[in-house]
C-alpha cells in the first residue's frame, strides 16, 4: 500500500511512515468522535428530551476550549515534540469516552464531551499537522492531502457506529470507542519522530550526507543572510497570517452545523431516516477523500489561494441546499458539493499557511491560527441551533451559515505572500549573488524576493 501511494522506491521515506499513522490516527478521532456526533445527539435527544440548543452549548464550549488551548497547544507541540501530545491526547480522549459512557445529565454531558474534545483537539489533527510539516517541504501538499484524508475515511465508520448504537446502545458504543482509540493510538504514536535529523534525514527524502555533500557540490560557501522561517510574532504581525486564519474559519461555519445538525436535518425531511442520513454522510466523505486526494497532488503545482476560491463557493452553495432541500436527491448533492469543499481546503489552507511562514515554529503558528478557526466553529454550532429552536427549521440557519462560508474567499484573496523582516545584503557583490540561490529553494523567499536588495556602495567598508 505504502508504494503505490507515496512512490515506488525500493527505501520508502520515514515521512510517509508518519503520514500514514496520521491517516489512521485522523480516522479513528474523527470517525468514533466528530463525524459520530450526530448519532449521539439523536439518541440522547430521543432519551432525555433535551433542547438542540443542549447540543449546540456543547459544541460551543468545546470549541471555545481548543482556541484558548490552541497557542498553549501549539507551544508544546514545539517544545516537547508531537509524539508525547499524541500519547497525551489519546489517553485524555479515553478517559474522556469511558465517562461519556456513564452520563446522566446536562452538566455531565458538557463535562464529558468538553473532556473528550480536549483530548481529541491535542491528539489529532494539529499534533500530526505539524509532524508532517516538519518532514516534507516540496511535497507538503500532497503529505498533508494524504494525512488528511483520514478524516474523510473517519466518515466511513459514521454509519458502522450508527448501526452499533442501534444495536447495542450508545453507553456500549462509546465504551467500545474508547477500547479501540487507546489501543491503536497509543502503538502507532511511536512512530512519530520529532524531526528528520533525529534520524539521519532531511525533508522529503534523502540522508543528511548524501544532503550535505550534494550541495557542497552545487552551491557556493554559506553565507550570513541565509533564509530563516518567521517567528510567532512576525507572523502574527503579517496580514498574512490573519488573512488564511479568517480563510480557514469562515467555512467551518457549515462544517459545525453539519457536525451538530445533519441526522436532524435529513429526518426532518418526510419520508427519510438515520439510515438516509447515513448514506448521505458517507458519500460526503468519499466526496471529501476525492478533494483531498485532488488538492493535494494540484495544490504542489498550482496556485493555493486560487485553487482555495471555488472550496468557499462550494461550501455555501452546499449550505443554501440542506437548508431548503425536501428531497433525499437534493441532502445527497448537497452532501458531494460539501465534502468536496471540504476536502480541497483544508491542506490547501495548512501547506499555504507552512510555505509562508516556515516549519521553525508552525505549532505555535497553527495554535494562534485556531483561535480565529474555533470562533467561527463555535458560532456556528451555537447560532444553527438557536435559530433552529426559534424559528423551527433549517431554512434561516443553513443559508446564515453558506454565506458566512463565502466571505472566505475574500480572505484567502486579500491574504498575499508575506515579506519577511529584517534581511538584508551588506554589498551587491558577493553576498547579493550568495543569497539568492538560497531564497530560490525556500517556499516563502522567491528570488525575485524584494527583500533582497542593493544596500548602498558606502557599506562596502562594514565587510
Amino acid at each position: 500500500m505504502l508504494p503505490a501511494l507515496f512512490g515506488s522506491d525500493r527505501n520508502i521515506f520515514y515521512g510517509w511512515y508518519i503520514v500514514a499513522a496520521g491517516i489512521v490516527i485522523n480516522m479513528l478521532m474523527g470517525g468514533l468522535i466528530m463525524h459520530a456526533f450526530h448519532f449521539y445527539v439523536a439518541e440522547l435527544k430521543a432519551e432525555f428530551l433535551w433542547p438542540a440548543t443542549i447540543f449546540g452549548l456543547a459544541f460551543m464550549i468545546t470549541r471555545i476550549e481548543s482556541g484558548v488551548l490552541g497557542p498553549v497547544q501549539g507551544w508544546l507541540i514545539d517544545r516537547f515534540g508531537p509524539q508525547t501530545m499524541m500519547r497525551l491526547g489519546i489517553a485524555s480522549t479515553t478517559i474522556g469516552l469511558l465517562a461519556f459512557s456513564q452520563l446522566w445529565s446536562q452538566g455531565t454531558f458538557i463535562a464529558f464531551y468538553f473532556v473528550v474534545a480536549i483530548g481529541a483537539s491535542v491528539g489529532g489533527f494539529m499534533t500530526v499537522s505539524v509532524a508532517v510539516v516538519t518532514w516534507f517541504e516540496r511535497k507538503r501538499s500532497r503529505a498533508l492531502g494524504y494525512m488528511s484524508t483520514g478524516f474523510a475515511l473517519g466518515g466511513f465508520l459514521a454509519l458502522p457506529v450508527g448501526i452499533m448504537i442501534q444495536e447495542i446502545g450508545w453507553r456500549s458504543a462509546a465504551l467500545l470507542s474508547a477500547i479501540v482509540l487507546f489501543g491503536v493510538g497509543q502503538i502507532l504514536a511511536t512512530l512519530f519522530v520529532r524531526r528528520p535529523e533525529d534520524r539521519g534525514l532531511v525533508r522529503d527524502g534523502g540522508s543528511v550526507v548524501e544532503s550535505t555533500e550534494g550541495a557542497a557540490r552545487s552551491q557556493p560557501p554559506a553565507n550570513p543572510h541565509r533564509h530563516r522561517d518567521f517567528t510567532v510574532r512576525e507572523a502574527l504581525r503579517t496580514r498574512a497570517f490573519w488573512g488564511l486564519a479568517l480563510a480557514h474559519g469562515a467555512p467551518l461555519l457549515v462544517v459545525s452545523g453539519v457536525f451538530v445538525h445533519f441526522t436532524l436535518l435529513v429526518t426532518e425531511v418526510e419520508g427519510l431516516n438515520l439510515t438516509h442520513a447515513g448514506i448521505a454522510y458517507t458519500a460526503m466523505n468519499v466526496a471529501q477523500l476525492v478533494g483531498q486526494l485532488g488538492m493535494g497532488y494540484l495544490g504542489d503545482r498550482f496556485s493555493k489561494r486560487l485553487l482555495l476560491v471555488p472550496a468557499m463557493f462550494g461550501h455555501c452553495a452546499a449550505a443554501i441546499m440542506l437548508a431548503f432541500a425536501a428531497s433525499f436527491e437534493m441532502i445527497l448533492l448537497a452532501a458531494i458539493i460539501n465534502g468536496l469543499a471540504w476536502g480541497s481546503r483544508a491542506p490547501l489552507i495548512t501547506a499555504l499557511r507552512a510555505d509562508y511562514f516556515g516549519a521553525s515554529n508552525f505549532g505555535q503558528i497553527m495554535g494562534w491560527s485556531s483561535i480565529v478557526m474555533s470562533t467561527f466553529m463555535t458560532v456556528g454550532g451555537f447560532l444553527s441551533s438557536v435559530l433552529f429552536d426559534a424559528t423551527g427549521s433549517y431554512g434561516i440557519p443553513f443559508t446564515v451559515l453558506g454565506l458566512g462560508a463565502l466571505t472566505g474567499a475574500i480572505w484567502v484573496l486579500m491574504a498575499g505572500r508575506p515579506r519577511l523582516p529584517g534581511v538584508r545584503v551588506v554589498t551587491a557583490r558577493g553576498p547579493l549573488q550568495r543569497a539568492q540561490p538560497i531564497a530560490m529553494f525556500r517556499p516563502n523567499r522567491p528570488s525575485t524576493s524584494p527583500t533582497v536588495r542593493r544596500a548602498p556602495q558606502r557599506a562596502s567598508r562594514d565587510r
